[in-house]
């Protein structure tokens, strides 16, 4: 692990990263929820392999069972 990695994780441990999925509330009107939940999957597991070199992204993964993760539902009008 580089040093950048290293301080990275140190960081992260000490406040911990948070990976925020929004998902549109309209969606699941004209959707089955399980569609839905697959592509907010989709989309975090993208958004994380686009980062996949950021240390940030480094010290999110390095330790799985402390991935926070927060899903929130918006309204469009």
């Amino acid at each position: 692990m580089t040093t950048t990695a290293t301080a990275a994780v140190a960081a992260a441990m000490a406040e911990p990263l948070t990976m925020f999925v929004v998902v549109r509330k309209d969606l699941t009107l004209n959707w089955p929820i399980g569609a839905v939940m697959t592509q907010a999957c989709h989309a975090a597991t993208a958004a994380l392999w686009e980062a996949r070199d950021l240390p940030e992204t480094l010290a999110y993964t390095q330790v799985l069972d402390s991935m926070h993760k927060v899903v929130l539902e918006v309204r469009v009008k």
